[in-house]
């Protein structure tokens, strides 16, 4: 390739603002594939997004559904896929992060950024409403609606409904292009052991089928149906 005779088909490139950010994506792409999640809380009786976005702290239950979705990483150190937020606090100090040999997820959690200003509830929405697939965890009285939260993202919602008898309501929410996902499906009922595990298949399952909707999007791994085989045993039986 490099020989004198073939000198003449090469052709340098002209460094520009063009090409130097054509490089710059080039360098971002990730090896794995990518998810970032967002999660919300809905206490007893808010209904508007400012005292939903407001909120630094769940129930306990809630907070234990939270750490069995990934490990709580430190922002500031963490080297893995970020789902944009920020090392410098601004959106948090923590946030739940899970991965595997070919798959990043983290998850926006609302409970764990800032509130404390006017802005940090537009940066907050602003990281929260343009994720493509919403866990909402509800503890008012009536079922949630999509508007509460303004954005025109959310293809897939995911609810989660608290029961007096220490079970867990699912409905799920999607737009109607989007196509079949599982495990879970709308109606659902599951135990706090196996909630994280089957919503957090349920959300890379949901994630892949949003991304399928892209033009000329190919999946990197077509026959991967979930990020860990333990995911796919408790669909079993759950089924």
């Amino acid at each position: 390739m490099n020989s004198w005779d073939r000198r003449k088909s090469f052709h340098l490139l002209k460094k520009n603002s063009k090409l130097l950010r054509e490089l710059k994506n080039l360098d971002s792409r990730q090896c794995r594939e990518t998810h970032k999640i967002a999660v919300f809380y809905i206490g007893e009786g808010q209904e508007d997004k400012c005292s939903i976005l407001s909120n630094i702290r769940g129930s306990r239950a809630y907070e234990d559904f939270i750490a069995g979705l990934g490990w709580e990483v430190d922002l500031s150190t963490h080297c893995g896929f970020m789902g944009g937020l920020q090392r410098n606090g601004s959106t948090g100090q923590t946030a739940p992060y899970y991965a595997t040999s070919t798959v990043e997820v983290i998850f926006h959690v609302s409970t764990r950024m800032p509130s404390d200003s006017d802005d940090s509830l537009t940066k907050k929405l602003r990281h929260l409403g343009n994720d493509e697939v919403h866990i909402v965890w509800s503890e008012h009285t009536r079922n949630y609606r999509r508007g509460i939260i303004p954005t025109d993202f959310g293809d897939v919602l995911i609810i989660i409904y608290p029961m007096k008898n220490h079970m867990f309501f699912i409905e799920i929410m999607k737009k109607p292009e989007v196509p079949f996902f599982g495990p879970l499906f709308d109606g659902a009922i599951v135990t706090a052991a196996l909630l994280p595990n089957l919503i957090f298949a349920t959300c890379i399952n949901a994630s892949r089928a949003v991304k399928s909707l892209i033009p000329l999007y190919q999946s990197l791994y077509p026959f991967s149906y979930s990020c860990d085989p333990g995911f796919l045993i408790t669909s079993v039986l759950l089924l």
